[in-house]
């Protein structure tokens, strides 16, 4: 048996579950990805992304010795198994964005937004696919499923901008009504996280990075957001960035 800790969303989503197998998506060493019920959800180690659709393992560094190499998966009274182990839920954790305030929203960048440029690849990305550095409906849908791996970059950028709208408590309907289209248009893993991003549940880095914003925390917060991934704690920034722009112009 494993002790995990849960997003309230997954624990809902493992008790709706019929009981039965589960196909396994994805799997390493800290990251194993299952399908449950439409939604991929993960098994993590602690050096794994913290995923707002993940269990994480308390006290597990790796999952090989756990799981094995082709392990079966499956729900049996709202709890996952994977391989010979069941996942016990001992607690829940919280995945939601704080609150982002107006007077936060409405600050001028600050030199720390100029600081911390994206990887060129994720600049670049954006620069072409973002015209003029705005996401409207037509946008989102040029950006789904755009680039390479488990996330692609676009998502990570709709990720981005969709969370922080929803940290402003700012709506976006007409962006919404597109990404709800990504299961049929991007990987499992990715649809699921920008459904996520519609209900305002983001990684644990995003989070600090939003509570940081305009104080002297913020740097160091923008780094450890980029680290996550290749590109997509980048482009997670970048898309709340742009949406912070956004917003200011607006305002």
């Amino acid at each position: 048996m494993i002790p995990v800790a849960a997003p309230s969303r997954v624990l809902e989503r493992l008790r709706a579950a019929p009981d039965g197998p589960v196909p396994i998506l994805h799997r390493g060493p800290h990251a194993v990805y299952v399908e449950v019920g439409g939604w991929c959800v993960g098994v993590l180690t602690a050096a794994a992304a913290q995923v707002p659709c993940g269990l994480r393992a308390t006290g597990v560094s790796s999952l090989d010795r756990l799981v094995p190499p082709e392990p079966a998966a499956y729900v049996s009274g709202g709890t996952l198994h994977v391989g010979n182990s069941a996942l016990s839920i001992g607690r829940v954790v919280g995945t939601y964005v704080p609150r982002v305030g107006h007077e936060v929203v409405l600050q001028n960048a600050s030199p720390v937004t100029v600081e911390a440029t994206p990887p060129a690849t994720v600049a670049g990305f954006a620069a072409s696919h973002v015209p003029g550095c705005r996401i409207d409906a037509a946008t989102a849908g040029h950006l789904l499923g755009r680039g390479e791996g488990l996330t692609p970059l676009g998502d990570d950028l709709l990720a981005g901008w969709l969370a922080l709208h929803r940290a402003a408590g700012v709506p976006t309907p007409e962006v919404d009504e597109v990404v709800r289209t990504a299961p049929a248009r991007t990987t499992l893993l990715s649809a699921t996280l920008l459904d996520c991003a519609l209900h305002g549940e983001v990684l644990p880095e995003y989070a600090a990075w939003l509570r940081a914003l305009g104080t002297d925390q913020e740097p160091a917060r923008v780094r450890a957001l980029h680290a996550v991934g290749a590109t997509s704690g980048a482009g997670l920034h970048l898309g709340g960035t742009i949406a912070l722009d956004s917003l200011r112009e607006a305002a």
